[in-house]
């Protein structure tokens, strides 16, 4: 398939334009979820027929740029073998793996659930999240993870992470070593379980229910 791309100039033309229109998308729209398809053509250094002749629509852009990002995003959970080892160090990978490619198209965060119904948006990130999601369940089973920490409450404080630890960079608050390094033992800690850890308020609850012994008496 490559080759015949690389033999017919005309389509190798319009693969590479599509590519600078998806990098283009995916830049502008991790600082404006609003941006337009005018100032996508505007940065990827094409005409605004060249756009549309490709992408028909905003949602036609946007789809093609969620289904690039979750090939990639796939195809890094993957490179880190998350069903190998133990599942501490197996998130470790894939925290590392992962995060510079799901910061690249955090835009999609924002914009994909305000157009997809939640059932859809699930499928799509489905090939995406499914190993994860394995990975934690290994590792509540194992008692790595906090048992009773929810799945989906996991993946939603990973990614979190995720983005905020892109945004430091992309601010220029933190070198890219540094997000990482952060990154990692914070959603370690998080996901770690804590077994002998009690909130404030089960802690309260317990002292105001236990029995109280009387005044001493003095000998």
């Amino acid at each position: 398939m490559l080759s015949s791309f690389a033999s017919e100039p005309g389509r190798a033309d319009a693969r590479r334009n599509a590519e600078r229109i998806l990098d283009a998308t995916a830049e502008l729209l991790s600082a404006n979820p609003r941006v337009s398809l005018e100032q996508v053509a505007e940065r990827a250094g094409v005409s605004r027929a060249t756009l549309y002749h490709r992408f028909a629509s905003r949602d036609a852009l946007l789809d093609a740029l969620t289904e690039r990002s979750i090939t990639e995003v796939a195809a890094a959970v993957q490179s880190a073998r998350p069903a190998d080892g133990p599942a501490t160090e197996a998130m470790e990978r894939v925290l590392r793996a992962t995060w510079p490619v799901i910061g690249r198209y955090r835009g999609l965060v924002i914009v994909n659930p305000r157009r997809l119904e939640r059932a859809e948006l699930r499928r799509r990130l489905d090939p995406a999240l499914a190993p994860i999601r394995s990975l934690l369940r290994r590792g509540r089973r194992s008692g790595e993870f906090d048992p009773e920490l929810p799945v989906e409450w996991m993946i939603g404080v990973i990614t979190d992470l995720i983005h905020a630890a892109s945004r430091q960079v992309s601010m220029g608050a933190m070198r890219p070593a540094t997000a990482e390094r952060v990154l990692v033992r914070t959603a370690l800690g998080a996901l770690t379980a804590q077994r002998e850890a009690v909130p404030l308020s089960d802690r309260s609850a317990r002292l105001r229910t236990m029995p109280r012994s009387g005044p001493r008496s003095r000998a």
